[in-house]
């Protein structure tokens, strides 16, 4: 069945800071599919912007370049461990729809969970891994899907899933999803909701930068294929 590939990003800044330490970042794969980069780096303002900067370009480099994603997340990572001494942490999530081996990839370097949906049967995936940066022998968490129309997936910074906790509100978005969202959502509503929440539990006022990136696989009638990139920055 023909499907199209769905991304979308909803993010926003810590409160009363004009930078996001999070940075996205979008690629083309060269032998096909999409990647998208997702960094979080370490504190916030100007110099966590910078941070997640270095490590985002390094990241899509490699990605051009044809590197593997867990490749690139062991190099990201002797990069900046060997660039900062090890005194400088970064989170970084890359999530791939690879057209060659018609699969979804995840590969993570965080404390943040994984959502991912399938047929509106929604789970979560646990990382651990820590952050890139600090320890010499850091490694990704890597899974892999079946690039299949229903699958839905969500990487969140961790703004996101701590969310709350300061107001005794704690974000769940495993329980969030299975209550308020559902099969063939796209992707744009699937990161709208998230973010909204978990703003909410945050009474408006993040406590950190937030970040939801989500994938969203949908059966697809349209003809001829058109490619489409929105992108909306609100300046203050």
């Amino acid at each position: 069945m023909p499907f199209e590939i769905q991304i979308a990003v909803a993010k926003t800044n810590k409160y009363a800071s004009r930078e996001s330490g999070d940075t996205v970042e979008l690629v083309e794969r060269p032998a096909g599919g999409l990647s998208i980069v997702l960094v979080d780096g370490q504190g916030s303002g100007q110099a966590a912007k910078t941070l997640s900067l270095l490590v985002s370009a390094k990241a899509v480099a490699l990605l051009k370049d044809g590197a593997r994603d867990g490749t690139v997340a062991r190099a990201v990572h002797d990069y900046l461990h060997t660039f900062r001494q090890g005194r400088v942490s970064a989170t970084l999530e890359i999530l791939s729809v690879d057209l060659v081996s018609k699969t979804v990839i995840t590969s993570r370097n965080s404390d943040t969970p994984l959502l991912l949906g399938a047929g509106g049967v929604y789970e979560v995936r646990a990382c651990g891994a820590g952050p890139i940066g600090i320890r010499r022998h850091t490694k990704p968490v890597l899974d892999q899907f079946a690039a299949e129309p229903g699958l839905q997936v969500a990487i969140f910074s961790d703004g996101i899933v701590h969310a709350g906790e300061r107001h005794q509100r704690p974000f769940d978005p495993l329980a969030f999803a299975r209550a308020h969202l559902g099969p063939d959502l796209p992707a744009q509503h699937l990161a709208d909701t998230l973010l909204a929440e978990a703003l909410a539990r945050d009474a408006g006022r993040p406590d950190d930068d937030m970040t939801v990136v989500a994938l969203a696989l949908r059966p697809r009638g349209e003809y001829p294929p058109v490619r489409r990139l929105v992108t909306v920055l609100p300046l203050a």
